[in-house]
């Protein structure tokens, strides 16, 4: 039964110093760290933890953000944990590591229940206050809609010339379908079917 400390920043110029001291005083076994953003799950440090894991370990973080800073991934993750038999101690949760496993395991899941709501209500409100936007800017004439990333006046450089690419093939007959036409330029046929409605 091992103790895994798992320490995150967000950015290669930023220190782990902090985590790290915390998981010297607590004498983790093993320590996985990542220099990544949270907004992805998708982080070699973390991918080597999960691995690392087995039942009867006890993963410490220093707050939940650190595990990640989406919900439904944090979610994922506690899942895993709890699928596997391993404990997760929050060190900014005290309320979740009072001894009682089955009292901890209540709050946390009662934290991430909480944690779920508010990212959901903020959800909502970003979609109102969105749709207010766009409604405000179609009375003033100024709502233009979503920029199209294929198009002759894309700001993408990459969109553009993909868009130029598949115009100048197209309208020269240059390709034996359309199939292979969008996996020429490494795009959808759903894609390329809109980028065909404009050049038409």
């Amino acid at each position: 039964m091992a103790l895994i400390f798992y320490a995150r920043v967000s950015s290669q110029g930023q220190n782990l110093d902090r985590q790290l001291a915390r998981s010297k005083e607590v004498k983790a076994d093993k320590v996985f760290t990542d220099k990544f953003s949270g907004k992805t799950t998708n982080r070699p440090g973390l991918k080597a933890m999960l691995q690392f894991i087995r039942e009867g370990d006890t993963v410490e973080v220093i707050s939940l953000d650190r595990l990640s800073r989406n919900y439904q991934d944090i979610q994922h993750l506690v899942q895993r944990f709890k699928d596997i038999g391993v404990k997760l101690v929050v060190d900014d949760l005290p309320q979740t590591h009072t001894g009682n496993e089955l009292v901890d395991q209540f709050m946390l899941d009662m934290m991430i229940n909480l944690m779920g709501f508010v990212a959901q209500n903020e959800r909502e409100k970003i979609k109102e206050r969105q749709r207010q936007g766009i409604e405000q800017a179609k009375k003033r004439g100024a709502y233009k809609g979503r920029a199209k990333k294929y198009a002759a006046d894309s700001s993408d450089r990459e969109g553009k010339l993909v868009f130029e690419g598949i115009k100048r093939d197209y309208q020269a007959g240059d390709y034996q379908s359309k199939a292979q036409l969008a996996r020429k330029y490494g795009i959808s046929r759903q894609q390329l079917y809109r980028i065909l409605n404009l050049i038409k």
